[in-house]
C-alpha cells in the first residue's frame, strides 16, 4: 500500500511539472503569434501604396 500511495503521489509530481511547462509554453506560443501578426500587419501597410506612404516618401526627400 506504501508503495502505490508513493507511486501515485510521483505521479501527480510528474503532472503538475508537465502542466507548468505546457502552461509557460502556450503563453511564449500566443506571445510570439501576437508578436508576428503584429509584424505581418506593419509589413502589409508598409507594402501597401497610399495617400500616407506618398507623404513619408514626400518628407523624406524634402
Amino acid at each position: 500500500m506504501y508503495w502505490f500511495l508513493l507511486f501515485l503521489a510521483v505521479v501527480a509530481v510528474w503532472l503538475l511539472v508537465l502542466a507548468l511547462l505546457a502552461r509557460k509554453v502556450w503563453g511564449q506560443t500566443k506571445a510570439l503569434t501576437r508578436e508576428l501578426a503584429a509584424a505581418q500587419s506593419k509589413l502589409e501597410a508598409a507594402q501597401r501604396p497610399g495617400p500616407d506612404r506618398a507623404r513619408e516618401s514626400a518628407r523624406s526627400r524634402a
